[in-house]
């Protein structure tokens, strides 16, 4: 995602300054922009070395800018404890905040996510940004937690320094991948293409990368945004349904779609860990609603469609569905 929020800023004019852990990584960044974006957009792009993790090199990096944009977060692999995500997660927005205090810089945006805005099991509603998740609900797996946890960290910061803070939450983030490393989400999709054995009947709200990026422009354009979260993802596609998608838009990968019933979903959960986190969604009822971005901002977003075609289009191209 952190590709397609400074590839949007470039195209909108601005002076992009964005970490990395080396600055070994920079040509890479640079080359995946240049199918996107001109060589003199590309050429308002600067780097420096930061790694979430720790603090050093922050205040340096933000010095001088109007704003910060903080994207990166811990996904996981399913493996690690509660106490080791809420750290990685927490810790790591705080320093982007306290380094940006340090640096004078009073506007950040941040991305949570709709785990922030989770519903206990079964429960069916609309929700809008004032829910949150309540971390007493025992069906939140670690990655939850760390998003609820970071976030509300993040706020409580920003209230006691003066931050002018804003949150985006974004549900399955789909799109096209700039390259074959940045999966995220999207190996969800390039599972499917290569013919997951078994499907389980997971209904996702999807974001699109794009619709993404953009958001977090909009809200750091717009002072109605500030001290508010915007809730990302409202349109709704079942895994099944997306294989299905797949099926019948790409025939030569005779993909085949088997569904799977969500007891056995639930028993091989118990001893795949990247399927633990998609158990309680399989009872989701819930939806959210993305009228505040869409009202207040502005905000457009590609059909659900369109968005996990386009990303299965951009996978196939990286040459990783043989």
């Amino acid at each position: 995602m952190a590709s397609w929020v400074i590839k949007d800023f470039l195209d909108h004019d601005y002076q992009v300054a964005t970490s990395v852990r080396s600055l070994a990584k920079a040509d890479l960044v640079k080359q995946e922009l240049q199918k996107y974006l001109s060589p003199d957009k590309i050429a308002r792009l600067s780097f420096f070395e930061a790694d979430l993790t720790k603090a050093a090199g922050w205040v340096e990096g933000i010095k001088g800018s109007d704003g910060v944009i903080h994207v990166a977060s811990p996904l996981g692999h399913g493996t690690e404890t509660t106490a080791e995500l809420v750290a990685v997660a927490k810790n790591g927005a705080l320093n982007v905040l306290r380094a940006a205090k340090a640096a004078g810089v009073d506007r950040v945006v941040m991305t949570s996510s709709e785990a922030a805005s989770t519903p206990e099991t079964g429960k069916a509603a609309l929700l809008d940004e004032s829910f949150w998740t309540d971390l007493r609900n025992p069906d939140l797996d670690p990655y939850r937690i760390s998003k609820v946890e970071s976030e509300r960290a993040a706020w409580a910061f920003a209230r006691e320094n003066e931050l002018a803070l804003t949150t985006i939450l974004p549900g399955a983030i789909f799109g096209p991948a700039m390259n074959e490393k940045t999966m995220s989400s999207n190996e969800i999709l390039l599972r499917l293409l290569k013919g997951q054995p078994a499907i389980p009947q997971v209904p996702m709200e999807i974001s699109d990368v794009r619709d993404l990026a953009a958001l977090h422009r909009l809200a750091f354009e717009n002072d109605l945004a500030k001290d508010k979260r915007y809730l990302a993802a409202s349109q709704e596609l079942t895994m099944s349904a997306i294989a299905k998608l797949y099926q019948t838009t790409f025939p030569e990968l005779k993909i085949k779609v088997r569904v799977m019933p969500n007891w056995l979903t639930r028993t091989v959960a118990r001893f795949v860990p990247d399927l633990r986190a998609l158990v309680p969604m399989l009872a989701r009822r819930a939806r959210h609603t993305t009228h505040a971005a869409e009202s207040e901002l502005g905000w457009t977003q590609h059909e659900p469609e369109q968005t996990v075609i386009d990303a299965a289009t951009a996978l196939i191209e990286l040459g990783l569905v043989k």
